[in-house]
């Protein structure tokens, strides 16, 4: 079994907004599908959760999209895991369309039992079977990357309904529904819906009894910052530019 995994796809109707170009939770789709098909491959993936009550919660995401790709455009999605230490997991991405580099992307990732909602060590042997390229890493400094949400009160906030189908087979929103809030809150507060940069910090799981959030987007600069909770908390906090 490789030290990385590529995963090529093509850019579906479904997946592409009305100018055809790909829509940022899509970006984020292709890269969670090469994610779990990687770590399914070493007992870390699906399978643990199905096995073992395991599995992996999106942490930290930075990635930047040099271009979005349209309707019908072969996407080649390649990923390889940073590191595994204690309960965190460090994997990076690249994406292709031909020889065209259009993404690259760090995250960061924690290893729970599905039951308790508590941090677990991996098992050592996956931990250890578990191939890792350091230091070819987007951005190696995702792990001390400080990011806030907006003041309080200082951002007009943005409702977005929760659906049904926003929840995966952790029994919580889908990390990738997070940026499909992103981005409808960033079109209707007038800001562009094809960030270059999206840097986010996931706070605290959405689960089944919420109905909606609220997304706050201050501007700075040429970039912006937002927060997604309700009034009891953040679910998360980035920056997008």
């Amino acid at each position: 079994m490789s030290a990385e995994l590529t995963l090529d796809t093509t850019v579906a109707y479904w997946d592409v907004d009305r100018d055809n170009l790909l829509l940022l939770p899509a970006v984020f789709k292709f890269l969670q599908e090469a994610a779990i098909k990687h770590a399914d491959q070493f007992d870390a993936g699906t399978r643990a959760m199905a096995t073992r009550g395991e599995s992996w919660m999106l942490n930290r995401m930075a990635a930047a999209i040099h271009r979005y790709p349209r309707y019908e455009e072969q996407v080649r999605i390649v990923t390889w895991s940073s590191g595994v230490r204690t309960f965190k997991g460090y994997r990076d991405f690249r994406g292709y369309c031909g020889d065209e580099l259009v993404l690259s992307a760090s995250s960061l990732w924690l290893y729970v039992n599905l039951k308790t909602k508590s941090l677990i060590r991996v098992p050592e042997k996956v931990a250890r079977s578990f191939p890792s390229r350091p230091g070819e890493e987007f951005r190696p400094e995702l792990e001390k990357l400080k990011l806030a949400a907006p003041a309080g009160g200082s951002a007009p906030a943005c409702r977005v309904s929760v659906r049904y189908s926003d929840f995966d087979g952790n029994g919580h929103v889908n990390n990738t529904t997070y940026f499909d809030i992103l981005q409808t809150a960033l079109a209707r507060g007038g800001l562009s819906t094809r960030p270059q940069t999206v840097e986010m910090q996931f706070l605290k799981e959405i689960s089944p009894e919420v109905e909606w959030v609220d997304v706050h987007l201050e501007r700075r600069d040429k970039a912006a910052v937002f927060g997604i909770g309700t009034p009891e908390g953040l679910f998360a906090q980035g920056r997008v530019a």
